[in-house]
């Protein structure tokens, strides 16, 4: 089973897309073509079971958005960078997000997720995309498409997950959450381990993504921790700018640690309540983070801030690894709440190497302390 979701039954067959489902079971699929992994998520949407679909590495280039859309309560992870041994397509996994590319070509949304259940279900579902990119994805802003790469949505008062875990989303455009659109009327957003790069809402505001809870069975609301948000762009709505942005309902919280935001265009985070909609005010939080102008009509409370330049090898090109001479390494210490993280960073690398791990996406993979003071 993949370190991301163990599933206690399921048996993986590796010629294209081939599954062994017992009755009542969780199912794994592996896929290899975009054709076959539009049929995956529509026969995991219609499953009442948990389902790992696992993509192997490689571009998926679809010729029009790809959909999981289930009334089912079954949780639901997408997995990526399988490799094949023999005859076995997804035998093994590679760590390196970058490996394996859902991508819409500037043309559409790359991947929408909803849950819609039917009357009466009490319980919901976990969502999860770990270890793959989404890229060049398109929502239309005049027709008010958000999330031009992601889109993962729940309208029922029934507590949901959403997660994203060493995932990639760039160079994407959308009508609010250029990169992804998040909304859980009760519910969990949890970003870790995740590079959110160059996208754009070209019309609003948001460009990397747009979160709304408006309650959930426990305090947090948006966790976003280990990660990255650059070169967000937009012309910005009012005060709103250009780089991630939650809307809280009362009790709900954002929370934001080891993280890295930087060249958003106006405001890295935007923070609101819901008192407008009847859903009171959350509160913001932020630890062991970089972060600058903000915005919105909740205050953030920032513990132990970093300041000054990340020295990124190259961020113009998105190349979002500290740099030797980084201030930022070893200072990511901020505790992530709930659920922890994996072992490896966006590259597939060692996540900590010493005595703390690096905030953002990438753990530094050359810098020694043994030379830190010229010793050699």
């Amino acid at each position: 089973m993949s370190h991301f979701f163990r599933l206690s039954t399921g048996f993986l067959l590796g010629l294209g897309l081939l599954m062994v489902v017992p009755k009542a079971s969780a199912a794994i699929y592996c896929v290899t073509n975009v054709s076959d992994l539009q049929t995956a998520l529509s026969a995991a949407a219609a499953s009442f079971n948990d389902d790992e679909i696992r993509l192997r590495q490689g571009i998926y280039a679809s010729s029009q958005q790809l959909v999981y859309n289930s009334p089912n309560p079954g949780w639901a992870f997408l997995t990526g960078g399988w490799v094949q041994q023999g005859d076995n397509n997804c035998a093994a996994q590679n760590g390196n997000a970058a490996s394996t590319v859902l991508t819409g070509s500037a043309m559409h949304q790359v991947l929408a997720m909803y849950f819609l259940p039917n009357a009466g279900v009490s319980s919901g579902p976990r969502y999860g995309l770990q270890n793959l990119s989404i890229r060049d994805g398109y929502g239309d802003s005049a027709t008010f498409q958000r999330g031009g790469g992601l889109q993962m949505a729940s309208y029922t008062d029934v507590q949901v997950e959403f997660w994203l875990d060493n995932v990639i989303v760039a160079n994407s455009s959308g009508y609010f959450g250029g990169g992804a659109d998040f909304y859980a009327r009760r519910g969990l957003v949890r970003i870790v381990n995740s590079q959110f790069s160059n996208n754009v809402a070209p019309t609003t505001a948001f460009a990397h993504f747009s979160a709304v809870v408006l309650a959930g069975d426990g305090p947090n609301g948006v966790l976003v921790a280990n990660s990255t948000f650059a070169n967000g762009q937009c012309p910005g709505q009012g005060v709103r700018g250009c780089g991630i942005a939650a809307m809280l309902g009362e009790g709900m919280r954002l929370d934001i640690i080891n993280s890295l935001l930087f060249n958003n265009a106006i405001s890295d985070v935007n923070i609101e309540g819901a008192a407008a909609g009847g859903f009171g005010n959350g509160a913001a939080f932020a630890n062991y983070s970089l972060i600058g102008a903000l915005s919105g009509n909740l205050p953030l409370s920032a513990s132990n801030a970093l300041v000054g330049d990340p020295r990124f090898v190259d961020a113009p090109n998105q190349d979002f690894r500290l740099r030797d001479d980084s201030p930022f390494i070893n200072a990511g210490l901020g505790t992530v709440p709930i659920y922890g993280y994996l072992g490896y960073d966006l590259s597939g690398s060692l996540r900590t190497r010493f005595s703390a791990l690096d905030p953002g996406a990438y753990e530094n993979q050359t810098w020694d302390f043994i030379f830190e003071d010229g010793f050699q």
